[in-house]
């Protein structure tokens, strides 16, 4: 069994930063912080959480993602908070399922993350993160 703590947020892939800031304006969202992930060549920008989980929006700039839903962008994971990701891909392990990357990667925020491929999910990608001290 999988520990979670929480939500940590929710992924949705933009196909530019314009669009992005445009759907963070029609709802009414703002900025936290912005990072860029080399591993997956994407801006990610992380709204403020005003008492809920915040939303990630990526921009992809070339990469895996940039055709993700054939470039339109879209709903792309939740990510789940866990105390330990080697503790969460040993268990995944028992289990006969692995992580997609083979080290954890560095996010765009002050954390680690991991994912855990649609095939084991029914079609849903879930971002593991652990937070960094």
């Amino acid at each position: 069994m999988i520990q979670t703590r929480l939500l940590h947020h929710v992924g949705i892939v933009q196909p530019s930063e314009e669009d992005a800031l445009a759907l963070m304006g029609l709802l009414g969202l703002e900025e936290d912080y912005r990072g860029f992930v080399p591993q997956w060549s994407a801006l990610c920008i992380f709204t403020k959480a005003a008492g809920a989980s915040p939303i990630e929006f990526v921009i992809p700039d070339g990469g895996p993602l940039e055709r993700f839903n054939k470039g339109a962008g879209g709903l792309h994971h939740i990510a789940l908070q866990v105390p330990s990701l080697v503790e969460l891909a040993a268990a995944l392990e028992r289990e006969d399922m692995k992580l997609l990357e083979a080290e954890h990667v560095k996010g765009a925020g002050n954390f680690l993350c991991n994912f855990l491929s649609p095939i084991y999910t029914r079609g849903i990608t879930i971002e593991f993160v652990e937070l960094l001290s």
